[in-house]
């Protein structure tokens, strides 16, 4: 078997402040090419688990962690968030918070921009994006003017185009409608079918 992108072993973590744990105990192995999905009611400890997984955790949120995280063999605690980055794709359950830009081809390449890629290979990325996931219609626009499942849309085409190792989405239905949550299982078809062994 090929080896995990996510490993989390035994993970107890709580947010500074708090009284209780968000997490007690939490194990799982993430390989190549599964889809894993964390059900749970409100307030369980499914976003934590994804602040994890993407290094928000320990990096952003202060609180106590035990236990040991890895993405791509990469302790997480011990691993700069610039190593991270290129490694896990992140798409937030409110797109509009992970938004950098105002029009959808520089959110679309704002991630290869900043891991300072060749233009050429941008390109490449851009063009293979749009066409994979079939948005050119969502191409030089505002992205205040799209619909929420467009904008998730391009917030997943921006994750798409830096070919992460580990994709980590956050609650993605939550706010769709049901032409959005078939586009959304479309892209996470077609990023498992794309989904590398490293």
């Amino acid at each position: 078997m090929s080896k995990s992108v996510l490993t989390i072993r035994n993970v107890t973590y709580r947010y500074d402040g708090c009284d209780e744990n968000s997490l007690a105990g939490i194990s799982l192995a993430v390989h190549p090419g599964e889809c894993v999905v964390l059900t749970g009611a409100s307030g369980c400890g499914k976003t934590t688990l994804t602040r994890i997984a993407n290094g928000l955790i320990p990096h952003f949120y202060e609180g106590t962690m035990e236990g040991e995280a890895q993405v791509c063999g990469h302790e997480i605690t011990d691993t700069p968030p610039h190593v991270l980055s290129p490694l896990v794709g992140s798409v937030f359950q409110n797109p509009r918070s992970q938004f950098f830009n105002t029009d959808t081809d520089s959110e679309i390449v704002f991630g290869m921009e900043n891991a300072g890629l060749p233009r050429q290979e941008m390109q490449r990325r851009y063009t293979n994006t749009t066409q994979r996931l079939d948005i050119a219609h969502l191409c030089g626009r505002n992205v205040y003017e799209l619909s929420g499942g467009q904008k998730q849309m391009v917030a997943c085409a921006g994750v798409y185009a830096m070919e992460p190792e580990l994709l980590v989405l956050d609650e993605p239905s939550s706010n769709l409608d049901d032409v959005a949550i078939d586009h959304l299982r479309e892209f996470l078809l077609l990023a498992k079918s794309m989904a590398r062994r490293f």
